[in-house]
């Protein structure tokens, strides 16, 4: 009896000292499952307290990747799409995916990529002729499709600081982005960055403003996969001296664009802007 007492008591006690294990998923991994919706809270709140965001935030799951459209300038949902979801093996990736959405509320993309369709169709000629429609039309694409890369730059180097200060690793946003966009091409007429072109956007930030994280390595076999990519690119780029100082002037160039975006921020009526440029100004 002693002996069974003496077991339960041990199993009570390495319940409350034992450090939880790391959450794992799947393709398959039902994500409006509560369970699930709750330890995708967890982590968003860990990224929220960490850098400080607004705490009235509750992260839902949705089917519908445009649902934070009209949610911007709130801070009681955040939705995280799953078709990004499918594509997380851990909770870094989850962490990545959850920043990453942050992100583009943090920068107030929807609302610019609405100001832009406005100012568009503003100026378009006469939509009612078949002439001014497709004129429309196609300023519209290529505007927007400008902007949209823009865009998914500014979340994923946004998103990066934001799993910094929250103790997750940024390489994993690079994990989820090779499982995810491999076979998409980019181009002009495309809403978003290529996969090469957002991996190595990341690494180059990772490794500019984090070099020891980049260094310590993030060991899934889709990252080890993407460092073939990003080996190849880093290898062409140091053949050609013009490349690697374009490259350094561009992490340059990301710096200065951060402390303006900061200023921006610090005046807007975006709950999200003005917690993150509270942040960066503090120092934190």
């Amino acid at each position: 009896m002693k002996k069974i007492l003496s077991f339960i008591f041990s199993m009570i006690v390495l319940s409350f000292t034992a450090p939880a294990m790391a959450a794992s998923y799947n393709t398959s991994t039902n994500w409006f499952d509560t369970a699930n919706v709750n330890h995708l809270n967890t982590i968003g709140q860990n990224i929220i307290k960490a850098n400080k965001m607004p705490s009235t935030v509750t992260f839902k799951v949705t089917d519908n990747p445009d649902m934070n459209a009209s949610n911007e300038n709130t801070t009681e949902y955040v939705y995280i799409y799953t078709g990004d979801l499918k594509y997380v093996e851990n909770d870094n990736e989850l962490a990545g995916v959850v920043a990453h959405e942050i992100g583009h509320l943090v920068n107030g993309h929807y609302s610019k990529s609405s100001l832009l369709n406005d100012i568009i169709y503003s100026f378009s000629p006469n939509t009612t002729t078949e002439t001014g429609s497709t004129t429309v039309g196609l300023l519209k694409t290529v505007s927007s499709n400008k902007v949209n890369k823009e865009n998914e730059k500014e979340a994923d180097i946004t998103a990066v600081d934001l799993l910094m200060n929250a103790k997750y690793n940024p390489l994993a946003l690079i994990s989820v982005v090779y499982k995810s966009d491999i076979n998409q091409n980019g181009g002009i007429l495309s809403d978003d960055l290529s996969c090469e072109e957002r991996i190595m956007n990341i690494y180059d930030y990772s490794n500019y403003n984090y070099p020891d994280t980049v260094k310590a390595n993030y060991k899934t076999e889709s990252y080890q996969s993407a460092l073939n990519l990003i080996y190849a690119n880093l290898k062409i780029r140091k053949a050609d001296a013009k490349k690697l100082a374009k490259a350094q002037k561009e992490q340059e160039k990301l710096q200065k664009d951060k402390l303006k975006r900061m200023r921006n921020m610090a005046k807007s009526t975006n709950p999200w802007s003005s917690a993150y440029s509270m942040l960066q100004v503090s120092g934190n």
